[in-house]
């Protein structure tokens, strides 16, 4: 029990001393940013700058395309020529994009 104790405030010592770096530092805060979005791409929009680590996902399915056809095309031309896709993800996403209406080929 008492290691378990010491465990959690190490952790929230840890995450109070991240908060800290991060508003004493932007730089850092921006770090923190990158490295989450890294990790989750879920939470990065499809307008973003680094919208392409979200393209193996969607091509996957455990990531949503955009819900309307013409935001949906726009990404995945992106993916198309932004991502590095494998030979069988090049091959779904053509085919995701020809099942949209008015989206032709990257």
């Amino acid at each position: 029990m008492k290691k378990l104790s010491l465990a959690l405030a190490g952790g929230v010592a840890a995450l109070a001393l991240l908060a800290g770096l991060a508003t004493a530092f932007p730089f850092v805060a921006i770090f923190l940013r990158v490295a989450l979005e890294s990790l989750t791409p879920q939470v990065i929009g499809w307008d973003a700058k680094n919208a392409w680590a979200k393209c193996d996902g969607a091509i996957g399915g455990t990531v949503d395309w955009p819900s309307q056809a013409a935001p949906a095309c726009t990404a995945m031309h992106m993916c198309a020529n932004e991502a590095t896709l494998t030979s069988e993800q090049r091959v779904s996403l053509q085919s995701a994009i020809r099942r949209l209406p008015d989206c032709g080929d990257p």
